[in-house]
């Protein structure tokens, strides 16, 4: 499990549990993330098929895309 923190500053990533309340949760199998952020896996189609879950604002949901977006992996 990791922790994607946007929350404050520059965000933060680390393993484990998140230590503050989260507004969205994510989850999918580290693949799937991987091929989401990489551009071969639409976020909405990876939603659709099951591959990913969400949990929480969905309108933060939509936001990620964006920041996916300028991951270069």
């Amino acid at each position: 499990m990791w922790t994607v923190d946007l929350k404050t500053g520059k965000g933060s990533v680390y393993q484990g549990k998140a230590k503050k309340k989260a507004n969205l949760t994510l989850t999918m199998k580290a693949k799937d993330f991987v091929d989401m952020a990489q551009g071969k896996l639409n976020g909405q189609q990876a939603f659709m098929s099951g591959k990913l879950k969400m949990k929480g604002n969905m309108g933060l949901a939509m936001k990620l895309g964006n920041i996916m977006a300028t991951v270069s992996m």
